[in-house]
């Protein structure tokens, strides 16, 4: 056993207790399995009192310690911070490992520290690709995003020599191996046994299907277009509703949206769930994911849905066409393509066959990806 350094997420502060949001919590939880000492170095966010309510405290781990890196929400505000994740990296170059999730600022410290030690530098994300295909950025925004990140990109690039490399998806994995880089395609998964439910998806009422969202209300996540397709949706069955689960940016613009198309009565948003039961019960309660964004690394949130037997209508984005099979275990539809959206949303209301099919099959091929499988294939067989 040896101990681990982690570069990767933001941790919560209240008094002198540190939280993590449940699907980070539940990974440190898996990790720690294979450390006798595991440190998060991670930018710190101190909460204010009682708003640390449904994170989850380290509090229970006896091999956990955090050294706290200054707090910014963006890429941008951690810059002027860079001599604080230097001080870190020299400070703790003592541990025998280190993992850095690209793309968290200055992951690629490490290979100047840990030079003769394993690293493992895991991409969980493209933010390049996520920029350029934003259909709301202008070019010049497009522009001067990327180029602003790839300095950055580069140093990840350059420190995957050498590294141990893991990609949350095959895509990701193929744009590295043509940039001459070494790695191993993952299904990132928070799934344990307790978050796997068999329901009889032919008991959906076709003249009310209930659609569901979850994940952040950002640009990029297309939940424009779930909104958009909603409003066909609502036309043809009045008595249909979306729930939007999540938080972020586009939030107030998303709500303008649906108060434009009318569609106020009929949709929920109902803000940020981190509590892993309450979620559950959430998905279990709806008959359709839908899930339009424009890129991903491997959308663990598609894994929840289909272990909750939810059938999903989404882009073919990410990892989702190198796992699942169009019309067998999912319905794929086009980037921005409301109309797709709603052509798929309407033959699944319409044939309760093909319906409890998708759900079966997409269930049955989730149960091999459990975060226990996820967390062994990184930290102990990588």
């Amino acid at each position: 056993m040896t101990k681990l350094l982690v570069h990767a997420w933001v941790v919560h502060k209240e008094m002198a207790t540190y939280y993590l949001p449940y699907t980070h919590w539940v990974y440190l939880k898996e990790i720690v399995k294979y450390y006798d000492e595991v440190c998060l170095m991670s930018p710190t966010k101190v909460c204010d009192e009682n708003s640390s309510n449904g994170l989850m405290s380290l509090a229970c781990f006896d091999n956990v310690k955090v050294y706290e890196l200054p707090y910014s929400s963006s890429y941008v505000g951690a810059i002027p911070h860079v001599g604080a994740y230097i001080k870190a990296y020299k400070a703790l170059q003592g541990y025998d490992e280190v993992y850095a999730r690209y793309p968290v600022p200055f992951g690629w410290l490490g290979k100047f520290y840990f030079k003769r030690k394993k690293r493992i530098v895991h991409f969980v994300g493209d933010p390049v690709d996520a920029a350029r295909t934003n259909p709301n950025f202008s070019r010049m925004k497009k522009f001067i995003m990327i180029s602003l990140f790839m300095p950055e990109h580069s140093a990840y690039m350059w420190a995957c020599k050498g590294a141990s490399v893991f990609t949350n998806g095959h895509h990701l994995k193929e744009k590295l191996v043509r940039s001459g880089i070494k790695a191993e395609a993952v299904i990132s998964s928070t799934l344990n046994e307790g978050d796997f439910y068999l329901k009889d998806q032919s008991q959906m009422k076709q003249d009310a299907p209930r659609l569901l969202y979850v994940g952040y209300l950002r640009k990029a996540k297309g939940v424009e277009t779930v909104i958009r397709s909603f409003h066909k949706v609502q036309g043809q069955y009045p008595g249909a509703t979306l729930t939007i689960v999540g938080s972020g940016e586009f939030e107030q613009e998303l709500k303008a949206l649906a108060t434009q198309l009318g569609l106020n009565p009929y949709i929920d948003f109902a803000g940020h769930i981190d509590n892993r039961e309450k979620l559950n019960n959430m998905l279990r309660s709806h008959d359709v994911f839908c899930f339009a964004s424009l890129s991903e690394g491997s959308p663990r949130v598609i894994l929840e849905a289909m272990a909750n037997s939810l059938v999903v209508v989404s882009t073919p984005v990410g990892s989702l066409p190198n796992v699942f099979e169009n019309e067998h275990d999912i319905l794929f539809a086009g980037f921005n393509d409301d109309e797709g959206f709603y052509k798929q949303i309407d033959a699944l209301v319409k044939d309760n066959r093909l319906t409890q099919q998708l759900s079966s099959n997409a269930y049955n091929k989730v149960k091999d990806f459990t975060i226990e499988g996820f967390i062994k294939k990184i930290f102990h067989e990588g």
